[in-house]
């Protein structure tokens, strides 16, 4: 069963149209439910796959089946699942910071890291509540990579952007981190380029 036209405008101004399946759709929100609020996988992970077979590209089912499948330890899979959810909506910021993070967990920083940035050039108004934790994995990233300048640029490009309580919670976590990391490598580099004079 199928309902009407659901019309959604993302920043971009893009207008994206879906017909919603509604037992898809029921289907969904159980397995979340289940996945979310009492941890049980195992059904969670049929419900998903019956509502993938009621509707193979329905975007939230693939998006979920992934989160699950890399909860459970099978990043490879949940990988596929995202991609598949990217392919059906390369425009999917959940995707991608889905994606971002299982990639983060692999240990690929760098692509970790593009699927951020494809996650925030595509986020809708309708998902603005995943920018706290895509700040959140971005800056994780950075520090991670050793970019610390970009990092302390993503934390004030967030403080600016999150609601107060949001932004000051990232900061509590990363400022310091970061600063210090910053004013070390800072130091190194002050000492080599005395090493090099004294070389010279």
């Amino acid at each position: 069963m199928n309902n009407t036209v659901n019309n959604v405008n993302n920043i971009n101004g893009k207008e994206n149209k879906k017909i919603y399946n509604l037992k898809a759709e029921k289907l969904v929100r159980e397995a979340s439910d289940n996945f979310i609020y009492y941890r049980d996988c195992e059904t969670a992970l049929e419900q998903i796959n019956e509502a993938l077979s009621v509707e193979p590209d329905h975007i939230k089912a693939l998006i979920l089946k992934g989160d699950i499948l890399f909860c459970i330890d099978k990043d490879k899979e949940a990988l596929e699942y995202f991609d598949k959810a990217i392919n059906a909506n390369p425009y999917s910021a959940e995707a991608y910071g889905s994606k971002a993070g299982t990639l983060d967990v692999l240990g690929h920083q760098k692509e970790a890291l593009q699927c951020c940035e494809k996650a925030f050039e595509n986020i809708t108004l309708k998902e603005r509540h995943l920018l706290p934790s895509l700040y959140d994995q971005k800056i994780a990233i950075l520090v991670r990579m050793k970019k610390f300048e970009e990092a302390r640029e993503s934390l004030k490009k967030c403080v600016k952007s999150l609601p107060e309580e949001d932004g000051s919670y990232l900061a509590s976590c990363y400022q310091e981190l970061i600063e210090a990391a910053c004013k070390e490598k800072k130091r190194k580099l002050e000492k080599a380029t005395m090493m090099s004079l004294k070389l010279v």
